[in-house]
C-alpha cells in the first residue's frame, strides 16, 4: 500500500519468465515519491533483469539443462522442451540455451574456486594448494601399506601361476590399505575447438587441427564418489585438495591413477611434495593400450605385433619392467618396421618405470589396477556429449558444460539452482 505522498505506477516493460512451463510475462509496479523510485517490484522482490534477459526458474534449468544439453544439442533440447510447452514459434532459442549453459558453468566453476581457496586458506594453505606450515597432519605422514602376511600370501598366489623368476617380488611400489585411501582418477580429456576465425570455404586438416582441454578427476573412498573438472591439471589440483581437506580425507592415502602422461605425473608429484602418503599408479588399460598402438607401428605385420605384444603383457602385468625393456631390445632387427617407435615405446616404459607396479598382485589384494571408473566418468562428462562428429567446442564453452554435466552426476544440481551452493561431499 502506498502512502500518503506516494504514487503507486506500472513499470513499462513485463517481467520475463523462462520456466518448465513456458515462456511468460507479468506485470510489476514501482512507488514513487517527489519522482524518486521508492521500491520497485521488478527488482526488490524478483530478480533484476537486464534487456531482453529472462528470469529462469530452478525447474526450467532442471529440465533444459540437467535432462537436456548435458545429453543432447542445444538445437535438440529446445527443439523438444518447446514442443512439450506448445511453444514452437516462440520458445527458447538454441542460442539462448547455449549461453545460459555457458554462463551457468562459468558461474558454478567460478564459485567452487572461491570456495575452494576459502577451504585451502582455513587449513593453512596457499590459494595455488601448496602447504608450507608444519601441521604433523599434513607433513610428517608416511606411507600406510596392507599387512605384510597379505602381501606375502597374494604373492605366493603369483607365483603359483607365474612362469617368471620372482623379480616382481621386489618390486617397490607399496601395496596401499584400501580402507585408509582414496583413489583419484585424473586424466586429460580433448575435444575439437572452434576457430578463431572462419574462412568460407577453407578445410582444417586434422593435425592443424587445435583442441580445447578438460581435465577430469573421479575420486572414490569407502564406497562415495565425486567428480571434479577445470581448465586444466594446475587448476583442478588445488581444488581436488581442497575438496579432500573439506571431507575430512587429509590423512588418508591420495593414490592417484594415470595414463602415464609425463606432464600429469610430474605436477602431481610435485604438487603433493609435502604429502609423504601418496602414490601414483599406471592405469593398466593405458599401459596396453600404449604397448599395442606403439607396437603396430613398430613391428613388420599383424602377427608379429600380436606375438610380441603376447609376450610382453605378462612381464608388465607382473611388474617386471626391466624384463620388458629387455625383451623389447632384443627383437630383431628383421621383424622391427620402425626402430625410433621402439624406442619411444622402451623411452615410456622407462619414465613409468616408478608407477609399474606388480598388477598381478593388486588384483590378488582386491586393489584397484585401473582408472575404469574414471575412463566412465570421463565418458559421462565429457565425450558421450561433446565428441560427436563435427562439433567443436570454445574453450570456455567445453568446461562450463562439463561444469553442469559433473553437477548433475554428483546430484548436486537442486541446491545449486536454488541457493547457488554445492555441499562439496562425497556421496555413494
Amino acid at each position: 500500500m502506498a502512502e500518503a505522498g506516494e504514487q503507486v505506477i506500472q513499470n513499462s516493460c513485463p517481467y520475463k519468465v523462462d520456466g518448465e512451463v513456458g515462456r511468460f510475462t507479468f506485470l510489476t509496479h514501482s512507488i514513487l515519491k517527489d519522482a524518486d523510485v521508492q521500491y520497485n517490484t521488478g527488482r526488490d522482490v524478483f530478480s533484476c533483469l537486464h534487456g531482453k534477459e529472462f528470469y529462469l526458474t530452478a525447474g526450467f534449468k532442471e529440465i533444459a539443462l540437467i535432462y537436456g544439453d548435458t545429453k543432447e544439442s542445444y538445437r535438440k533440447t529446445t527443439r523438444l522442451i518447446n514442443r512439450i510447452r506448445y511453444q514452437e514459434k516462440n520458445g527458447t532459442p538454441s542460442r539462448t540455451l547455449h549461453e545460459v549453459t555457458e554462463r551457468e558453468g562459468t558461474s558454478l566453476l567460478e564459485h567452487i574456486t572461491r570456495k575452494s581457496e576459502q577451504i585451502l586458506s582455513h587449513h593453512g594453505f596457499e590459494e595455488t594448494g601448496i602447504y608450507r606450515g608444519k601441521n604433523p597432519q599434513y607433513t610428517q605422514s608416511s606411507p600406510v601399506f596392507l599387512p605384510q602376511y597379505k602381501i606375502d600370501d597374494a604373492l605366493s598366489v603369483c607365483t603359483e601361476g607365474c612362469s617368471f623368476s620372482d623379480g616382481y617380488i621386489d618390486n617397490p611400489i607399496g601395496y596401499e590399505d584400501p580402507s585408509e585411501t582414496v583413489n583419484i582418477a585424473i586424466d586429460d580429456v580433448n575435444v575439437k575447438r572452434q576457430e578463431d576465425n572462419r574462412i568460407l570455404g577453407q578445410k582444417r586438416t586434422e593435425h592443424k587441427r587445435k583442441y580445447a582441454h578438460n581435465t577430469i578427476a573421479r575420486l572414490s573412498y569407502n564406497g562415495t564418489k565425486y567428480v571434479l573438472n577445470g581448465v586444466s591439471t594446475t587448476s583442478l589440483l588445488p581444488i581436488i585438495t581442497s575438496f579432500l581437506l573439506a571431507n575430512g580425507l587429509s590423512g588418508k592415502r591420495f593414490q592417484f591413477f594415470t595414463d602415464g602422461h609425463t606432464i600429469l605425473n610430474t605436477a602431481i608429484m610435485n604438487f603433493y611434495s609435502w604429502k609423504g602418503n601418496m602414490g601414483i599408479i599406471l592405469d593398466w588399460y593405458h599401459l596396453a593400450k600404449k604397448c599395442g598402438e606403439l607396437l603396430s607401428q613398430t613391428m613388420n605385420g599383424r602377427k608379429l605385433r600380436n606375438e610380441v605384444l603376447d609376450k610382453l603383457k605378462p612381464l608388465l602385468w607382473y611388474g617386471l619392467t626391466d624384463k620388458a625393456i629387455d625383451f623389447l631390445r632384443e627383437i630383431p632387427e628383421k621383424d622391427i618396421k620402425n626402430s625410433q617407435l621402439l624406442e619411444k615405446l622402451i623411452a615410456y616404459l622407462e619414465r613409468n618405470r616408478p608407477y609399474i607396479p606388480c598388477y598381478a598382485a593388486r588384483k590378488e589384494l582386491g586393489l584397484c589396477n585401473s582408472s575404469a571408473a574414471g575412463e566412465k566418468a570421463n565418458d559421462l562428462i565429457v565425450s558421450e556429449r561433446q565428441k560427436h562428429n563435427g562439433m567443436s567446442w570454445t574453450k570456455k564453452g567445453t568446461v562450463a558444460l562439463a561444469a553442469i554435466t559433473a553437477l548433475a552426476q554428483n546430484n548436486e544440481y537442486r541446491k545449486w539452482f536454488e541457493e547457488k551452493d554445492i555441499d562439496f561431499q562425497l556421496a555413494a
